[in-house]
C-alpha cells in the first residue's frame, strides 16, 4: 500500500470550542471551518489536523446506537515538536492553559516534554529534542 499523505482527525463533541483552541491558543493555520457539517481542518507543521463532530462520525459508520462516552484511559495523543519547550509552555500558561505535567526532561530519549489537553479532553504532548 502506497500512502500519498496522512493526517490526524480528532472526533470531538464540541467542535466550536476545539476549533477556537487550535486556532487561537495553539495558533494553527485554518484550512477549513465548517461548523454546519461539524468539520474543521488546520495545518500543524507538516501535518494536517482535522476536527470532526463525534456524532456525525458515529452516524457515518453505523455506531450511533452505542453509548457516545465511555470511561477509559487515553487512546490517542497528539505530539507536536517545538523548538523551545519552556517558551511554548510559558506562552500557553499565559493563555491560562493548564498542563497535566510540568516540563520534564527525559535524558534516555534526549527530549524535554510537557502535556496538556484540548477542550474535548484530547491529550497533547509538546516535545523538544535536546542537542
Amino acid at each position: 500500500m502506497k500512502v500519498k499523505s496522512a493526517y490526524t482527525r480528532l472526533l470531538v463533541t464540541d467542535i466550536e470550542a476545539c476549533f477556537l483552541f487550535y486556532r487561537d491558543v495553539m495558533q494553527f493555520k485554518v484550512n477549513v471551518e465548517d461548523f454546519t457539517s461539524g468539520y474543521a481542518e488546520f495545518e500543524a507543521g507538516d501535518m494536517k489536523l482535522a476536527l470532526f463532530r463525534r456524532k456525525e462520525m458515529a452516524e457515518m459508520i453505523g455506531n450511533d446506537q452505542k453509548p457516545s462516552i465511555a470511561e477509559c484511559q487515553d487512546k490517542v495523543v497528539l505530539i507536536f515538536t517545538v523548538p523551545n519547550l519552556d517558551e511554548a509552555y510559558h506562552e500557553l500558561r499565559h493563555k491560562d492553559i493548564e498542563f497535566t505535567t510540568d516540563p520534564m526532561t527525559n535524558p534516555y530519549y534526549g527530549m524535554k516534554t510537557a502535556y496538556l489537553r484540548d477542550p474535548d479532553g484530547n491529550l497533547i504532548g509538546l516535545y523538544q529534542f535536546l542537542d
